[in-house]
């Protein structure tokens, strides 16, 4: 397994004398919405972990960084979500920072692929296989190993656990607004479906883990004071990016799309939603 090409360690510390900047790990950040996140986050002064499946085909993010507001608050690292290899040694490495005393306050789980078309009476066992990996399992299992490193690593008030999980699903996989038109897309939807249904399941194991914590906490404490505030929970998100134009989205359809946006646009409104979510725990 390749370490990064740039150091996790070389990311710098938040200044105390200074407003600390947040410090995000972006999954899927060579190009698209992933490299749009990195761009403007960087751009606002916070610190990126940008993770990608080969840093040498990465001509753009290297790019972004190179622009970054702070010089060295970005950092690639690679990992395959399609790999469990990968994803483990990636959550070893974060280690490096965490012993730094980093704290990773946000995750984007932006990885995916779309292979058109992936009809549901046409779609071959490995290109099914490959969206469910790359869509579902592998996004999963990234957050998971995430979550459990920075749990392992120290105390909760010493690394506390990120503020937010942020995955990019898709309307497609909608349970309740089936679309029928998308021809095609089938695979690709039931892949985002699954995620949905994970990440549900995902927020409410990390919300009982949270009561259960606080349950403890009052326990031990005199007078019943609470020794973990609610703004300190971590809120799970699936976020539609819209219609964006993307490599991704770069396919010939039978229908019209209507609405389609540029990535920044879209990434300027997550971020606002992302700010929103969560804020009061």
């Amino acid at each position: 397994m390749a370490q990064s090409t740039t150091p996790s360690d070389s990311l710098p510390l938040p200044s105390a004398t200074t407003h600390a900047p947040q410090t995000w790990i972006i999954i899927g950040a060579s190009r698209g919405i992933g490299l749009e996140f990195s761009r403007q986050l960087l751009a606002r002064g916070d610190q990126v972990i940008a993770v990608v499946r080969d840093p040498m085909k990465a001509a753009q993010l290297w790019q972004v960084l190179g622009e970054a507001k702070t010089p060295g608050a970005g950092v690639i690292e690679q990992c395959d979500v399609t790999k469990e290899g990968d994803i483990l040694a990636f959550a070893t490495r974060l280690k490096t920072l965490l012993a730094k005393g980093v704290r990773i306050e946000n995750v984007i789980l932006n990885a995916g692929v779309l292979k058109y078309p992936n009809r549901a009476t046409e779609i071959s066992y490995a290109d099914f296989a490959h969206h469910l990996y790359t869509n579902t399992i592998g996004p999963i299992i990234c957050a998971q190993e995430i979550l459990k490193t920075i749990a392992s690593f120290s105390s909760p008030s010493v690394t506390p656990p990120p503020k937010k999980i942020i995955f990019i699903s898709s309307d497609s996989g909608s349970a309740t607004l089936f679309r029928d038109h998308e021809d095609g897309f089938g695979a690709y939807a039931a892949s985002k479906a699954a995620l949905n249904q994970m990440l549900r399941h995902m927020a409410a194991e990390i919300r009982r883990k949270e009561e259960a914590e606080r349950a403890k906490g009052k326990e031990g404490v005199v007078g019943g004071a609470d020794t973990k505030q609610d703004n300190d929970a971590c809120c799970v998100l699936a976020l539609h990016p819209g219609e964006v134009a993307t490599d991704m989205a770069d396919v010939e359809l039978d229908w019209e799309v209507e609405g389609i946006i540029q990535p920044d646009e879209s990434v300027r409104e997550m971020l606002k939603v992302i700010e929103v979510q969560g804020a009061t725990g």
